[in-house]
């Protein structure tokens, strides 16, 4: 479809027209691309409602068409920012001569931009879309998509089920049980996970038991009345009464009909909570005890709908003996299941690709079953099972699967899903890189009251919740850290992503000929670079590889990416800032993570729209004054550390010049050193935005400083506070006072930051706080927690305090406390947390177990 080309531009189209009053192009112009906002606004309606139609071929030409179009205008709204006069690309008084000859050239460019908008109107009338487009979507609209209401082929036996016992006797139990109430019960999982064979073997063994019973699929677009006719006649049916023609109120006759039966209702595949609702109104909630059993992909549906957590069953695939066992089944019926030797090798990586799923598992293994049994044809299928799922293929049933719920994605939530072809295979993502990637690509709509950050991860969160991504790895404050999706679900993202003509991937480029790059990713590395297409458009590059590039061919690239938004070089074999970069005026992300540069060039301050600067793990130690002008960037990351260390000592941050506090939409800024300039951090109090703020290396005239600027701070999550002058014991109050006000603060890490002897948390603080890291306060020799204080705690970490010789007092109260790490700590804290000691009584209650580390430290783990 082409929605996904409508909805990428239509971000871009609200920038440039916020932007055409500020750059003074006239009427004309806003009224051009204010028509071409119009016309894009009614594709993507259009679009969507033909989303679950079926369409001719001269319709799928057309919405080609469509797509194309989109693309030609976002190519023009960004040459149009890209030739916008210099004084609008920086905020700095330019010299004046320079600007002169700059506007100059780029005026004679933007002269051309009316004729190539009418150009493009002309394309829009010559081939009327959106009259056609909307009549075609009217008159299919009342009859429903064979799409829709195909029904995946059932290719897994009931009695084939296997590794689902355990859920499956719990489910008996709940179906079985006798309560004077209706229950329902979720059954929960992605696509192909087996959920309605699962229940419908329960459904067919128990349903005897029940006055009447009936299985109805619940189609996306439903309608409530044809639903409720259908029903009344399976429960009909079940209990062997004659069917009467319909009634006229077919509600109130199903409600009459079971209003004193004990019935068992199976709600297959629903998709949306309020569908739930509607369906469990029409039903009668006596006391007979009623079960209903509802399957869904959605884990947010199924929560909704269950009467509890309890009875929600979650599917989300077969451990590995289970799916070894299915998988020889199927793949070699003729060696009654065995697998030979020579083929268990290919066999299992064939097998690791499903990733447990049912559905995948026998289709896969049946297509092998039918192949000669010879290592070199299992080594061909394993290599291009991507290509066997796409549709009209051998294993096409897989994507057929996954079609609904990609078709049932809101626009936004497509694109961002697509996102995931970039990365390569069995790749896990951090959260916080995934979200600032959606919104330098502008992927993320505008929510009253929450930032662009928070809406992506929403976005990111409504996508796991709908079981197409998977959570690798969670944070101590209940948030994602790293993220993938299934092996096969990225096969499906990446055709799809083709498709659209989205992403390329080299050095197996998927763009057809003549097509323009949108997005390119390199896996392997690519000798053939400059034959791989036209990169005159390429929105984003991410090299992941750097196989086969020479320094010239690197530059090359860099040159004919005039319109990139977002370049990602992380781990490149680079030891110098790429000058070209500068010159990409329209970059809004920055990623030059883990390479060995070591100087930033005062260049940068081109880079005006600008968002995220990525310079982690890098020899980076002082920022360029310039590159203070960068006032669109909200993440600022530039700090380098041992990672095989466990504490902050060698960690290395970066000096900034005064004049930080001018970059008010910085959301994120780590690790500062102030050096000399005690300015810094009286600034820091401007950056009210900052929801993590790392400093290192403070003096002892910047406690007072520190304290009062991050008061203004109330978005902020994540402080790191290293090596504060032990003068700061000098001032009147504790740092604690001014942090405990912090009311979303979730991680406090502190190194050598205070000098006093006792440090108090007081009652009721820090209600959010769920990491608190304590090290080097060498004069520190008592801790309290008082009541109510840090009551959300999980990881509590004491390094490196010299006198400290017992647990903190209180630290029975951290009844969400999960991990305790005790390194290089006094030999009388150590012989306290033995299993008879004083302090080991004071932690008995926590939901843990206390191990001793090798290296003498202590860990309490989570049992």
């Amino acid at each position: 479809m082409a929605d996904i080309a409508v909805t990428v531009t239509l971000f871009l189209v609200e920038t440039v027209v916020s932007s055409l009053d500020l750059w003074n192009f006239g009427e004309n112009l806003r009224d051009e691309v204010g028509h071409l906002r119009t016309w894009l606004s009614s594709m993507q309606a259009s679009l969507r409602d033909m989303e679950w139609k079926e369409g001719n071929e001269s319709q799928k030409d057309r919405i080609q068409q469509v797509r194309d179009v989109a693309y030609d205008i976002e190519d023009v709204l960004d040459r149009l920012m890209l030739h916008a006069p210099r004084r609008f690309h920086r905020h700095e008084f330019p010299n004046r001569v320079r600007e002169s000859l700059h506007d100059a050239w780029h005026s004679i460019l933007l002269y051309e931009m009316p004729s190539k908008i009418e150009k493009i109107m002309r394309k829009i009338h010559i081939i009327g879309l959106i009259s056609v487009v909307v009549r075609e979507a009217a008159s299919a609209s009342a009859a429903a998509s064979s799409v829709e209401r195909q029904v995946t082929p059932q290719i897994l036996a009931d009695d084939e089920i296997l590794g689902f016992e355990e859920p499956r006797e719990k489910l008996i139990r709940q179906l079985t049980q006798l309560q004077s109430r209706r229950l329902t019960i979720s059954v929960v999982g992605p696509g192909g996970s087996g959920k309605t064979i699962f229940v419908r073997n329960v459904y067919e063994s128990k349903k005897g038991m029940f006055d009447s019973h009936a299985w109805v699929r619940v189609s996306r677009s439903f309608n409530i009345n044809e639903l409720v006719c259908s029903m009344l006649k399976k429960f009909r049916e079940s209990t062997r009464e004659p069917t009467p023609h319909q009634p006229a109120d077919t509600e109130s006759e199903l409600r009459n009909y079971l209003q004193r039966k004990r019935y068992v209702l199976v709600l297959d595949d629903i998709w949306r909570k309020d569908d739930c609702e509607c369906i469990k109104n029409v039903l009668p909630n006596g006391s007979s005890g009623s079960k209903i059993i509802v399957t869904t992909r959605n884990a947010d549906v199924a929560s909704f709908c269950a009467d509890s957590p309890d009875f929600v069953h979650s599917l989300n695939g077969l451990e590995w003996p289970n799916a070894w066992l299915l998988f020889c089944r199927k793949a070699f019926q003729n060696r009654n299941g065995e697998c030979p030797p020579v083929l268990e090798d290919w066999s299992q990586k064939i097998l690791k690709k499903c990733e447990g799923l049912p559905l995948a598992i026998v289709a896969v293994a049946g297509l092998l079953s039918k192949k000669q049994q010879l290592k070199n044809e299992w080594k061909k299928l394993h290599d291009s099972l991507g290509s066997e799922i796409r549709p009209h293929c051998n294993l096409s049933i897989i994507s057929e699967t996954l079609l609904p719920s990609y078709k049932d994605l809101s626009s936004n939530l497509r694109t961002c899903f697509l996102y995931f072809s970039i990365f390569p295979e069995d790749r896990s993502i951090k959260r916080g890189r995934l979200i600032r990637l959606w919104v330098a690509e502008g992927f993320v709509t505008t929510t009253r009251g929450k930032t662009l950050e928070e809406v992506a991860e929403d976005y990111l969160n409504e996508l796991i919740e709908r079981n197409l991504v998977h959570v690798s790895k969670w944070d101590f404050d209940g948030r994602v850290s790293c993220c993938r999706v299934p092996n096969l679900v990225r096969e499906f993202v990446v055709f799809k992503s083709e498709d659209e003509n989205f992403v390329s991937i080299l050095p197996e480029p998927n763009t057809s000929s003549g097509e323009k790059v949108r997005r390119l990713s390199i896996h392997d590395g690519c000798t053939t670079l400059a034959q791989s297409g036209d990169f005159s458009c390429v929105r984003s590059a991410f090299l992941f590889s750097w196989d086969g590039f020479s320094p010239p061919d690197f530059n090359n690239m860099l040159h004919s990416f005039c319109l990139l938004r977002v370049l990602d070089l992380e781990d490149a074999p680079i030891d110098k800032f790429p000058e070209q970069i500068v010159e990409l005026t329209l970059l809004r992300y920055l990623s030059l993570r883990h390479t060995k540069i070591d100087k930033v060039p005062n260049s940068i301050k081109k880079l005006s729209f600008l968002e995220t600067l990525d310079l982690k793990q890098t020899n980076v130690t002082k920022l360029p004054e310039r590159i203070l002008l960068l006032r669109s960037l909200r993440h600022l990351l530039v700090y380098r550390s041992d990672v095989n260390n466990y504490d902050f000592d060698s960690v290395h941050g970066v000096r900034v010049s005064p004049g930080i506090g001018d970059l008010t939409n910085l959301q994120k800024l780590s690790l500062v050193k102030p050096d000399k300039h005690t300015k810094i951090i009286k600034e820091l109090g401007a950056l009210t935005q900052l929801t993590k703020l790392g400093l290192i290396d403070l003096k002892k005239e910047d406690g007072k400083d520190l304290c009062e600027s991050v008061q203004n701070m109330k978005r902020l999550l994540t402080l790191d506070v290293s090596s504060i002058s032990k003068e700061w014991s000098r001032l009147q109050r504790c740092p604690l006072e001014a942090l405990e006000q912090l009311p979303n603060l979730v991680e406090l890490q502190m190194v050598d930051a205070f000098t006093g002897d006792k440090l108090v948390f007081e009652a009721w603080s820090f209600k959010k706080l769920k990491i608190l890291h304590i090290q080097q306060f060498d004069r520190l020799n008592m801790v309290v927690i008082q009541q109510g204080a840090m009551s959300e705690l999980q990881k509590l970490t004491l390094c490196e305090c010299k006198i400290l010789k017992m647990l903190p007092l209180g630290i029975d109260s951290l009844t969400h406390l999960k991990e305790l790490l005790a390194y290089d700590m006094p030999n009388e804290f150590i012989s306290r947390l033995q299993k008879t000691s004083e302090d080991r009584v004071m932690i008995r209650t926590l939901p843990g177990q206390l191990t001793s580390n090798k290296d003498g430290s202590m860990e309490l783990l989570i049992m």
